[in-house]
């Protein structure tokens, strides 16, 4: 087996999910530092959730749900236009978040899944939150897990 058969592959695609939050906003600077420095391109992904409480939620407040994130995955990809990362790709989704960013992941060839951590909760979530806890136990690639900046 020669060196270059052990060397990891290179990142290309970096997903950092966001839905707007410290933690999220975090994660989101560190996967675009990491995009500048490997030349990668940046998913950024908002995951509309009305899977937990269906009921919670009219159609009026799930197209307010669904703007709000569609605003949100616009505005980073607005402010990344003239800077050093190749491309920034945007996209929303309904469903439950760690799973709908695992299939986002796969379907678009996901090199590096960069994620914040909220630090509420019981234990599990104390260390990660929920959501970057699951992606962590189930994603096939690796996965960043950046602190808010808050988080002591």
């Amino acid at each position: 087996m020669s060196p270059s058969d052990d060397s990891p592959a290179p990142i290309r695609s970096i997903l950092a999910p966001t839905d707007g939050s410290d933690a999220a906003t975090a994660a989101l600077e560190r996967a675009l530092e990491l995009a500048a420095s490997l030349e990668a391109t940046v998913h950024v992904l908002s995951v509309v959730d009305t899977t937990s409480n269906p009921m919670q939620f009219g159609v009026s407040e799930v197209a307010d749900l669904d703007r709000t994130a569609t605003e949100l995955v616009e505005d980073v990809a607005d402010a990344c236009d003239d800077g050093p990362i190749p491309a920034i790709e945007g996209a929303v989704r309904r469903g439950r978040p760690a799973p709908t960013i695992l299939d986002y992941a796969a379907e678009n060839g996901i090199d590096l899944l960069v994620v914040g951590r909220t630090g509420r909760g019981v234990v599990a979530k104390t260390l990660l939150g929920s959501t970057a806890d699951r992606l962590v136990r189930q994603a096939p690639i690796p996965v960043v897990v950046v602190p808010d900046g808050g988080a002591e």
